[in-house]
């Protein structure tokens, strides 16, 4: 796999997520724009390390965005250093160190290979509710939606490890109902997907805390 065009073609992706701070914290942001071209990495499945360093920079760039928006320090890092177990490559490690400063390293962690959709779930789903408790400290309860109605299937067994991370991305709407993450959860995550799922977050906790009356 060619890593350095797929971090070119999702990074494309995630920066969309950085432009929307320039638009002020009052205005709406805007996600409708074109996705970068597909390549051959694009539609190939993501290794662990490679899902943690698209993670790792979306989460970095979205808490600073968040706090430029809220005028609030918003950061899940824990203080003080992190350690991580066992070796990894040196270009992984500083995602690495982002993910576990922040709880976000799913169990039974891919590392080299192809990650499930799941545990890419699980990642997010632990990351959400960090950031989601944090925005509650500083700014109070949601203003926007929490919950919704209509769920999609999630086609794991309810007492599989990672059942209830789904079920809670489902319930809070932090992944689109029609993601594959729902569908097909056992298979890799695929390059063009990932981008898509973190453009989910980011919209979700802007909803959640944003004062429009129209996604009252």
């Amino acid at each position: 796999m060619n890593r350095s065009a797929l971090l070119r073609a999702a990074g494309l992706n995630l920066l969309l997520v950085g432009s929307l701070w320039s638009q002020g914290a009052q205005r709406q942001p805007h996600f409708h724009v074109p996705p970068p071209k597909p390549t051959s990495a694009y539609d190939e499945p993501l290794t662990g390390y490679e899902v943690a360093v698209l993670t790792a920079e979306f989460i970095v760039n979205l808490e600073r965005g968040l706090s430029e928006a809220f005028q609030k320090p918003i950061s899940t890092a824990s203080a003080g250093v992190v350690q991580l177990e066992g070796r990894h490559p040196a270009w992984a490690q500083p995602a690495l160190k982002e993910l576990k400063a922040r709880g976000a390293i799913p169990p039974r962690f891919s590392a080299g290979k192809p990650m499930p959709r799941y545990q890419v779930g699980q990642m997010l789903a632990q990351y959400a509710q960090r950031l989601d408790a944090q925005m509650r400290t500083l700014l109070g309860a949601p203003r926007g939606k929490t919950r919704f109605q209509t769920q999609p299937t999630i086609k794991l067994k309810t007492n599989h490890p990672a059942y209830r991370a789904l079920q809670y991305l489902a319930q809070g709407g932090w992944v689109n109902a029609g993601a594959p993450l729902y569908q097909e959860p056992t298979k890799p995550i695929r390059g063009k997907e990932l981008p898509d799922m973190l453009r989910d977050i980011a919209q979700r906790i802007l909803e959640r805390y944003r004062d429009e009356p129209h996604l009252q």
